[in-house]
């Protein structure tokens, strides 16, 4: 968003010292906001025709007091409209922003899902139509809790709890049983909480995440498979063909060399080992 400054929508952010920082946060005050969220809006439409749409909303108490308690303007519209704290001020700018999405992108069959971060959901008001998007539960349980939590008010729910493949840990960890559950992939279950079987059909399935703080072009594809195959594999197949890890072991050692056949820059997952193609003139064979 940053690219934007120029259009006058970005929040005028401060530190302790009343000195502007860099802004990241849109200001919820500013009509200009919304004026062009909506023209924003109506060229997403016009461009892609997906049935989904990611509105955002993580972390943003991270810069709601720089961008917006020590705005002097915004301090000055919050008195207006008699809001009392930070969460008031969002629940107005998503509420305004669901109401264009609706207005662009319609209410009817043909119209688009809205999706928002664990967040939004956390501590503001989006219609029950939208999609909860978890990705923030630090355990199982914490994710059983959570997702109940959404599923109980009618919401629909993506996981990418359990699969943060930009955080690395020595050996096979796609297999491994982590205790934190950040990075159990394989054995991941998003429905795997104490629920009816109506509500864990509103469990539509999961993403696998890479955070980009320590990932760039330099490490992005070695990093990301093929311990992501392991995810879609868990993910995308019967529940019953994806419990042992162990079974799909020479399953995902297959698929590496594969990718390395095609020229993906695939990382041994599995310990030590070599693909044919790395030492054949006919990778085509893989």
């Amino acid at each position: 968003m940053a690219s934007w400054r120029g259009s006058g929508i970005l929040a005028d952010c401060y530190d302790k010292r009343n000195r502007l920082v860099t802004s990241s946060m849109l200001d919820p005050s500013r009509e200009s906001t919304y004026i062009f969220l909506k023209e924003f809006l109506k060229e997403i439409d016009e461009t892609f025709r997906d049935k989904y749409i990611h509105l955002g909303g993580d972390e943003t108490a991270y810069w709601t007091i720089q961008c917006w308690a020590r705005n002097p303007k915004i301090r000055e519209f919050m008195a207006e409209k008699g809001f009392k704290n930070m969460t008031q001020l969002e629940n107005y700018y998503f509420s305004r922003l669901q109401a264009i999405v609706k207005e662009v992108f319609g209410t009817q069959a043909g119209g688009r899902k809205m999706i928002f971060w664990q967040e939004v959901f956390d501590n503001n008001k989006p219609d029950v139509s939208a999609i909860v998007h978890n990705w923030y539960s630090q355990n199982d349980q914490a994710r059983a809790r959570d997702i109940k939590r959404a599923v109980q008010q009618g919401f629909q729910v993506i996981v990418s709890s359990c699969w943060y493949l930009n955080l690395i840990n020595y050996g096979a960890d796609w297999r491994a049983l982590s205790p934190k559950g950040l990075g159990r992939y394989y054995y991941c279950d998003p429905r795997n909480f104490p629920g009816t079987y109506e509500q864990k059909q509103l469990v539509i399935g999961g993403i696998a995440t890479m955070w980009g703080e320590y990932i760039d072009g330099t490490n992005l594809e070695s990093t990301l498979w093929p311990r992501a195959s392991a995810v879609a594999e868990r993910l995308w197949s019967p529940p019953e063909k994806t419990k042992s890890a162990d079974e799909a072991w020479p399953r995902l050692q297959e698929h590496r060399c594969r990718m390395i056949s095609r020229g993906y820059r695939a990382e041994p997952v599995n310990g030590p080992d070599y693909c044919g193609a790395e030492f054949s003139e006919s990778p085509e064979m893989f």
